[in-house]
């Protein structure tokens, strides 16, 4: 009797929340409007520790193809905290969830490094017009749109990245009280590893996202349920070429999917963006297990489908994640894999970058 009352709930939460993400939530996003379009140069990227309309802010750089053995490099950052199930990390609090920032970033090399809890206070360093964010003596971002320096240094490893945005920009929500969006970078610069210094140069992308949170209203920590239910989330990353990148996301709320897209752009062109279906097709037989117990299944093998026109799919790849999933995006991890299958019917195949959190189960 319990399972079928909890089941009932489920489907009752999934069906409104279905309901809210196809009825309410497409009159107050705009992001459509901006497909196709370069980002303002005047754009602001700030920290808001202080704000009393934004609660937190995230700042991200991915690399998604390195040699081995580092594969990738991240720096996924929450400046704050989202009062979301996916994303709350309450046993890394180091101060009040509005006064408390989060890291993880690394490669494939330096798993388990490195995730963090910081106190913005005590830990950090935030210019209020976002030209310097830094986290501890670990990482360092510092610059202003179009031109940022990145410095991180843990584990063994120390990497220096000049970075260029371009004015390509996917935006994957703009709201009165969310905006998050992605630009299209170039990076150079210098990896060492364990005595040897590697140059390195390609695309990335710099990521800024700024959001109204729970926290505002009160600085104490929530209980699960009061929390925004996102339960599953998943952000990629394929430079297809050395001009072209691949975006793919999939969003769930409640267990109704909210996003489900690929985005395409290019140095030559504007980011465009298409309906995506994922599946993921084996699990890892052991589960991902953080740092406060939860235990987290995670995909060895997944399948992106994008239909195309004329019965050709746009993209359809078979992935293979080929690195240790390390922990500290949210409550989920950052990972590599390998990719193969067809891009507007030709053949291609490369390395990618996975962010992953699976909390459907609570």
């Amino acid at each position: 009797m319990l399972s079928r009352l909890k089941r009932l709930r489920s489907d009752l939460g999934r069906r409104g929340w279905e309901l809210f993400l196809d009825r309410a939530y497409p009159l107050a996003d705009t992001t459509a409007a901006e497909e196709g379009r370069p980002i303002p140069a005047d754009c602001p990227m700030p920290p808001y520790v202080n704000s009393r309309r934004y609660g937190w802010t995230h700042y991200g750089v991915m690399v998604p193809n390195l040699p081995a053995p580092h594969r990738f490099f991240s720096i996924m950052s929450i400046v704050g905290t989202p009062g979301a199930l996916a994303f709350d990390t309450d046993h890394a609090l180091k101060d009040s969830p509005r006064r408390n920032a989060t890291v993880v970033s690394g490669t494939a090399a330096t798993h388990p490094a490195h995730f963090a809890g910081y106190s913005i206070g005590r830990d950090c360093e935030m210019a209020e017009d976002g030209s310097v964010i830094r986290f501890g003596n670990e990482v360092e971002i510092r610059g202003q749109y179009p031109e940022y320096r990145v410095r991180a240094e843990y584990a063994g490893l120390s990497l220096d990245l000049q970075i260029r945005n371009t004015d390509k920009v996917s935006w994957f929500m703009k709201t009165p009280v969310y905006d998050h969006f992605s630009l299209l970078s170039e990076y150079s610069g210098q990896l060492r590893w364990q005595g040897k210094t590697r140059e390195i140069a390609g695309l990335c992308t710099f990521e800024y996202a700024a959001c109204f949170s729970p926290y505002l209203l009160r600085d104490k920590p929530l209980p699960p349920a009061l929390k925004l239910p996102l339960d599953f989330f998943t952000y990629q990353i394929i430079n297809l070429d050395e001009k072209t990148q691949l975006l793919l996301t999939r969003v769930c709320m409640g267990g109704a999917t909210a996003v489900c897209r690929l985005y395409v752009r290019a140095l030559d062109h504007y980011s465009l963006r298409h309906e995506a279906e994922l599946e993921v097709t084996e699990y890892r037989e052991e589960p991902g297990i953080a740092p406060d117990g939860r235990r987290m299944r995670l995909p060895r093998r997944f399948r992106w489908n994008v239909p195309g026109e004329d019965g050709i799919p746009l993209l359809r790849i078979d992935c293979e994640v080929d690195t240790p999933f390390t922990y500290g995006l949210g409550s989920g991890y950052v990972g590599g894999y390998l990719y193969a299958g067809e891009y507007e019917g030709k053949p291609v195949s490369g390395r990618g970058y996975v962010e992953y959190i699976d909390r459907t189960d609570g």
